[in-house]
């Protein structure tokens, strides 16, 4: 919108200049000359300096799409990782084996009525 606001005023006078200077000048350049009118010059050397910038933007853009491609290539990868591991997790493991976490979640009780003592704070 900013964009608009500052692109919108700058076009309306480039347009104006050019209709309002229509006598044709020499112009020249090096060893060429060639007879136009300031408008069409201003119109001209415009059109020029916008395919620049738009050159300009599009090789900026050109590093930021090559990683965006990237990393979506690597999205891809680790979803396929993903399935397979959901995959292997959720098929049924045989009776003779047992898990590892299964084995961690070994639980502690203590005797009934023992209570257990906070740790002491003078560990000087």
């Amino acid at each position: 919108m900013i964009r608009l606001i500052v692109v919108v005023p700058f076009l309306l006078a480039l347009v104006i200049f050019s209709a309002s200077n229509q006598d044709p000048q020499d112009m020249w350049m090096f060893t060429y000359s060639w007879k136009s009118s300031i408008g069409v010059l201003a119109l001209s050397v415009a059109a020029v300096a916008f395919l620049a910038g738009a050159f300009c933007f599009w090789v900026a853009e050109f590093g930021q799409r090559r990683r965006a491609r990237k990393a979506e290539q690597r999205v891809r990868e680790l979803e396929t990782q993903l399935e397979q591991v959901k995959a292997t997790a959720s098929t049924p493991v045989g009776s003779h084996s047992v898990p590892y976490s299964a084995t961690l979640a070994v639980t502690h009780t203590e005797p009934a009525g023992s209570a257990v003592q906070p740790p002491s704070e003078d560990l000087a």
